[in-house]
């Protein structure tokens, strides 16, 4: 009885535990033309989802006109493989001169792979 206690115990604890190996991300920055874009990802672990990351950060329009649709778009890649694990995208519409916004999305990894998060503009 006692021994399984412990190894139920043991479980519990490495479930908690566990967690994606992803290096941390200082914060990156993107451009295209007068649009830029600072982002960072951040990997967690949680029950329902298991590993994931979290893309989050602003965009900004630096020209003097506008902007149409600005899109940011976010590939999780294996840096073993070289593959996309997972991709979304980051809707702005139409950015004034000078207007900013902010974002986050939820990027799908898993526990045993090491990423990197590349980033493109779009428009």
């Amino acid at each position: 009885m006692k021994k399984t206690a412990i190894v139920f115990l043991l479980i519990i604890v490495g479930v908690f535990l566990a967690g994606c190996i992803t290096t941390p991300n200082a914060g990156q920055d993107t451009a295209r033309d007068t649009v830029r874009a600072h982002y960072e990802y951040h990997d967690s672990w949680s029950i329902g989802l298991g590993c994931y990351g979290t893309v989050s950060g602003y965009a900004y329009n630096t020209g003097n006109t506008s902007v149409d649709n600005v899109v940011l778009n976010f590939n999780l890649v294996d840096t073993r493989t070289g593959t996309i694990r997972d991709s979304r995208s980051v809707f702005f519409g139409t950015m004034e001169a000078g207007q900013s916004g902010t974002f986050e999305s939820v990027l799908d990894g898993e526990c045993t792979q090491q990423y990197q998060v590349i980033s493109t503009i779009i428009k």
